[in-house]
């Protein structure tokens, strides 16, 4: 049976954000919790996590991660993460990657890439009790699931929904969705961009000063391949209806690439939006 209290920060990893790296197969090690949750969004409670006694879905020992479950409130009864997730966030990352290729995006005159982290699917091995930002417990039965990620430390913002909804103030990631969507040939646009932007190099990541690291995002597909976050056409729609170009665009030339019709058929909202809870 693992032990259970010892979770602890401290040491220089909380000085960067460390990168992901490739994930091997191994998993002979456990999850340490901390059940007060370091934060929350509309629909999800996040809690801190560290890798012992060996490596868990392919994360080393040691390892700081974050682990997301969906609150127990009544409208998200009966949802839960799942591999869909999983697959959406590993062809997000990659998306990006492709996307820094071709983009070069900078800031100040300096290299500015778009991140997104790698996760994988794990599960409770026994019941557990959680708390959720009031202090209330919550029940966890084993074997549901949960989503894991490593931690991303630094101030964390909200860039644009899976609605239409956008900041306004960081257009890379603006011109990321779009591109995104003339990338694949209209069969994908990634969107609900949130996480970290660093531009004083006070938490580098991989050597560098400037980036974004993101997480949790969602794809908007025509056949809706990913998951509750996948809003399918509308949320498509719901994008260009909303989305004006920017010189992040104009420098990609796909200010005119865009469907030739978008009306927005969903209210527009800062937070996620789920496809079930729009029928």
């Amino acid at each position: 049976m693992p032990k259970r209290g010892r979770y602890h920060h401290g040491g220089s990893s909380f000085e960067r954000n460390g990168a992901d790296s490739n994930r091997g197969g191994r998993n002979n090690g456990w999850l340490d919790f901390n059940a007060q949750p370091m934060g929350e969004g509309e629909s999800r409670l996040a809690y801190r996590c560290r890798v012992r006694d060996g490596c868990y879905r392919g994360y080393t020992e040691g390892s700081y991660g974050i682990v997301k479950i969906f609150k127990n409130e009544s409208k998200y009864g009966g949802m839960s993460v799942s591999s869909r997730d999983v697959d959406m966030q590993v062809d997000a990352r990659q998306l990006a990657r492709e996307f820094n290729d071709e983009c070069e995006p900078t800031k100040y005159g300096q290299s500015c890439d778009v991140h997104i982290r790698d996760a994988a699917l794990g599960y409770f091995e026994e019941d557990r009790t959680l708390y959720d930002n009031y202090g209330r417990r919550i029940r966890v039965d084993a074997y549901e699931d949960f989503l894991l990620e490593r931690e991303i430390r630094g101030s964390f913002e909200k860039f644009n929904s899976n609605s239409g909804w956008s900041s306004g103030c960081d257009p890379i990631l603006d011109a990321f969705s779009h591109w995104s969507w003339v990338h694949t040939g209209g069969a994908r646009l990634v969107c609900d961009l949130q996480g970290h932007r660093e531009e004083d190099g006070g938490l580098p990541h991989a050597g560098n000063a400037f980036y974004y690291l993101l997480t949790d995002p969602a794809i908007c597909t025509p056949c809706h391949d990913y998951g509750e976050s996948d809003l399918g056409q509308a949320g498509i729609d719901a994008f260009f209806a909303h989305h004006r170009c920017n010189e992040w665009c104009e420098h990609l030339d796909i200010e005119y690439e865009k469907p030739s019709y978008s009306y927005a058929r969903i209210p527009r909202m800062q937070s996620t939006s789920y496809h079930s809870l729009l029928r």
